[in-house]
């Protein structure tokens, strides 16, 4: 096989797969765009989570009901 068709073949390759992707790209929904969450940190162990997924007591906030019943720590 000659350099020639070696070259032609690297294009063909090339143009096939540019097109396959180009194609491919068009047929996938949109990415939605991401919803923001406020975040809140735990009283005792200081960990950052989303408000939805914490526990609020006192205007203090909560990872777990362990942490709850422990109640709140004073920073390091």
């Amino acid at each position: 096989m000659g350099l020639p068709r070696l070259i032609l073949l690297g294009i063909m390759i090339g143009l096939g797969m540019w097109l396959w992707r180009r194609f491919n790209s068009r047929s996938a929904p949109p990415a939605k765009p991401a919803v923001s969450q406020s975040m809140v940190r735990c009283a005792h162990c200081h960990l950052h989570l989303p408000e939805d997924r914490a526990i609020q007591k006192n205007q203090q906030w909560y990872c777990s009901a362990e942490h709850l019943e422990h109640g709140p720590k004073a920073r390091d």
